[in-house]
């Protein structure tokens, strides 16, 4: 399907087979889709569902689809098919999950692979209208350990480049197929490996592309690999900045120094480059002021598109996965567009109401305008903010009607001075939502036991 395209158009009977990928706010945005493909498909079809609300939220995914793949899904997608098609052992297949005939959660053994060349096959997009921009992706995996990084857990740490011949190949192909010449590079951090950036910069030197890649800040400690990537399109990057405070950082494990990021930041800002950066507030150190002073330093830095999110996660992940959660479940606000959509607030903080905090981030991406312009006086890069602050006052509306939800939704549970009902909030979670972690507990030990009854998980 291309993007807009409605899925109750298509002919849903005649498939055997329906694949879905998505982020959690994709989930939760196309509930209405994916209960017409639930009524619509044959019974003898298969319903299967990647990404990464697959991977962190299965109970939610299985209600709707007869598995999930887990992590990668181009290697376990097509196991599956073979075996499903040759009636096989789908304990074989890797990165799968499933209800079985006693109702529980069974997951085969996890699998990560190695430098995978998949490209985009443009003769699928011939129908589409011209782009104006595209995702590519150049690598996969980050070798760092930052605690709130869901993306790190899908696509595991290994450093796991493409090869640079095909990555041109195929934005060629996608450039003449649809016209698009601005890409965005998915890669979880781009400037991992000095070598290959290099021979990306070497293979797009001339091309007529603009590219925004995302990494680390410290790419800008090496001024000649920033000038040779600039040469070949590289004008924009999206940095995890995080927060400009210590104290957060090392909460985060977030292995980087504090005091060189604004050093670092400036320098890009030297060279002409856009920098776009994602700051996370929401922990319990973090108060009003705390919020508002990060505002301004941005604007000092001279950054061009500073996104400020809530910390969230996927709740249940200690079961499910083992991993890390920064943010206890029950303090997670579930069912929800925010999933994962980190501008808005999806959490209950523990010191202020989460209409508060949402209401504090919009006034931060207004405070930061008010500084930056005051700041900034490249006219190439006034343009840019003004286009940058015309986008952000055309989400305005959005965030209002997330911040009414969010009143309405938290009243109960917080005093009159705004500190969080903890118990009664923690009472309620586990009164709604306590029977699927039992439920993932139970299935713990599931591994690629039993057969698939194609059931339901729990509602």
């Amino acid at each position: 399907m291309l993007w807009g395209e409605d899925p109750a158009e298509y002919p849903i009977e005649s498939y055997d087979y329906i694949l879905v990928s998505g982020l959690g706010t994709h989930f939760w945005s196309n509930l209405a889709a994916m209960r017409v493909v639930k009524k619509r498909k044959r019974r003898d079809a298969k319903a299967i569902m990647g990404g990464p609300h697959a991977t962190f939220a299965p109970y939610e995914a299985l209600k709707y689809v007869d598995f999930v793949i887990f992590n990668e899904g181009e290697v376990p997608a097509l196991q599956l098919i073979e075996t499903l098609e040759s009636g096989g052992d789908l304990s074989t297949v890797h990165n799968l999950g499933y209800v079985d005939d006693e109702g529980l959660l069974v997951t085969t053994d996890l699998h990560r692979y190695g430098n995978l060349d998949v490209a985009i096959q443009p003769a699928l997009l011939r129908n589409a209208p011209t782009l104006p921009w595209a995702p590519v992706s150049m690598s996969r995996g980050c070798p760092f350990n930052c605690s709130f990084c869901y993306a790190v857990r899908l696509l595991g740490r290994q450093f796991r480049p493409k090869d640079v011949a095909a990555i041109r190949a195929e934005v060629d192909a996608l450039h003449a197929a649809n016209g698009v010449t601005r890409f965005l590079v998915t890669d979880l951090n781009f400037g991992t490996s000095r070598d290959f950036c290099q021979e990306v910069a070497r293979a797009f030197r001339g091309a007529p592309y603009k590219f925004i890649g995302l990494t680390r800040v410290s790419i800008a400690d090496d001024d000649e690999l920033v000038e040779d990537l600039r040469a070949a399109g590289f004008e924009d990057y999206y940095f995890g900045v995080e927060s400009e405070d210590p104290d957060v950082l090392r909460a985060f494990n977030k292995n980087v120094e504090a005091g060189e990021q604004r050093t670092r930041l400036l320098k890009m800002a030297e060279h002409d480059i856009f920098i776009h950066g994602g700051l996370i507030f929401g922990t319990d150190a973090q108060d009003r002021g705390a919020v508002e002073r990060t505002a301004q330093w941005c604007a000092e830095a001279r950054m061009i598109h500073p996104n400020f999110y809530c910390i969230t996660d996927y709740p249940f992940q200690g079961v499910l996965h083992g991993a890390r959660q920064d943010v206890e479940d029950h303090r997670i606000i579930m069912e929800h567009i925010n999933y994962q959509h980190f501008s808005f607030v999806g959490i209950f903080p523990r010191n202020m109401r989460p209409s508060e905090l949402q209401r504090i981030l919009a006034k931060c991406s207004d405070d930061f305008f008010v500084r930056a312009f005051e700041i900034e006086k490249r006219p190439k890069r006034l343009v840019r903010l003004k286009a940058v602050a015309r986008l952000k006052a055309a989400e305005k509306q959005e965030v209002e009607r997330h911040t009414a939800f969010l009143e309405k939704l938290e009243a109960p549970y917080y005093t009159a001075a705004g500190e969080l009902k903890e118990e009664l909030l923690k009472a309620d979670f586990d009164g709604k939502y306590g029977h699927i972690a039992d439920w993932l507990e139970r299935s713990r030990n599931r591994r690629g036991a039993g057969r698939a009854a194609l059931a339901m998980a729990p509602a």
